[in-house]
C-alpha cells in the first residue's frame, strides 16, 4: 500500500511495472482495485498506478465540506497534485465513468500532462427513463450501481467502503453536465479511444459521435457491461496495450478475432 497527501486529503494508490506512467482512475464505485488485472498485464511495459480517489477506498473521505471536496474540478486539482508529489510530468489515462471524466477534463486544462487517454464508459448519455426528474434519476442509478456491484467481487466490498455523498454527488454532477460532456471530447486534442460495453445497463453507447479530433478512435465490445475490464478482461487488456503502443492510435480496432473469441 502506498500513501500520499495531497493539500489536506490522503491518497491512496498502487503502482506496479516499469516504464512510461500509465495512471487508472477508477468510476462511481469500487476502487483501483478493479484496475489490477489491467495493471498486470501492461506491467511489463510501463509504469502502472491506479488511484484511490477521495470517498473511496483507502483514500479521504471528508467530514466536512463533501458537497465540494467531491465535484469534478476537486478531482482534476487533486490528481494534477498527485501527480506533482510522485513527479510525474505526464501519463496516459485510462478512465471509467468518472476517472474517464476527469481524465477528459485534466486534457483541456493541461494538455502538458496528458499523452493518451482511453476513456471507458464515458457517460455521454444515461439510461434514465425518459421524464425522470434529476433527484430520482440520480437514485435510480444509485440503486442500479448498487445491484452491479454485488455482482463482481472486485467492487462488491469497495463499494460497501465508498462514502455514499461521494456517489452521489459525482452522480448529480454527471446528470447536469450532459451536453458539457460531449462538448468536452470534441476539444480534446489528444489521442482518445471511447470504449463502450453494449449491454452496460447504466452507460449506453452513444448512437452517434460527431465533430471528434481525427486521432479518436470509438470501440463497442459487444459482450460488455458497465464494466468491461472485468467482463472481458483479456480483450480489454489487449486493446489498452494496443491503444498505448500503436505508432498511430488512431488506426486501432476491435479486431474480428476478438469478436469471435469473446462473444
Amino acid at each position: 500500500m502506498s500513501i500520499t497527501t495531497v493539500g489536506e486529503y490522503v491518497i491512496h494508490y498502487e503502482a506496479l511495472g516499469r516504464g512510461q506512467p500509465v495512471i487508472f482512475l477508477h468510476g462511481w464505485v469500487g476502487s483501483w482495485r478493479y484496475w489490477l488485472p489491467t495493471m498486470q498485464a501492461l506491467s511489463h511495459r510501463f509504469r502502472t498506478y491506479a488511484v484511490d480517489l477521495i470517498g473511496f477506498g483507502d483514500s479521504a473521505k471528508p467530514r466536512r465540506d463533501a458537497d465540494s471536496a467531491y465535484r469534478l474540478e476537486r478531482y482534476v486539482e487533486i490528481v494534477r497534485g498527485w501527480m506533482d508529489t510522485l513527479g510525474i510530468s505526464q501519463a496516459h489515462f485510462i478512465g471509467h465513468t468518472l476517472g474517464a471524466m476527469i481524465a477528459v477534463r485534466l486534457a483541456l486544462e493541461a494538455p502538458e500532462r496528458t499523452l493518451r487517454i482511453m476513456a471507458v464508459s464515458y457517460p455521454l448519455s444515461l439510461e434514465i427513463p425518459r421524464g425522470v426528474l434529476r433527484p430520482n434519476a440520480k437514485e435510480i442509478l444509485r440503486e442500479r450501481l448498487s445491484r452491479l456491484a454485488q455482482e463482481y467481487p472486485e467492487i462488491q466490498r469497495e463499494h460497501g467502503r465508498a462514502d455514499p455523498e461521494a456517489i452521489g454527488v459525482c452522480l448529480v454532477e454527471t446528470i447536469s453536465r450532459q451536453e458539457a460532456l460531449q462538448e468536452w471530447i470534441r476539444l480534446v486534442d489528444r489521442p482518445l479511444l471511447l470504449v463502450y460495453g453494449r449491454r452496460d445497463p447504466l452507460v449506453p453507447p452513444p448512437l452517434f459521435l460527431n465533430g471528434l479530433d481525427a486521432s479518436a478512435r470509438f470501440i463497442i465490445l459487444e459482450e460488455g457491461r458497465h464494466f468491461p475490464m472485468l467482463d472481458l478482461p483479456a480483450a480489454f487488456q489487449r486493446l489498452a496495450e494496443d491503444f498505448l503502443i500503436l505508432p498511430d492510435p488512431s488506426q486501432i480496432a476491435l479486431k474480428e478475432e476478438w469478436r469471435r473469441r469473446f462473444r
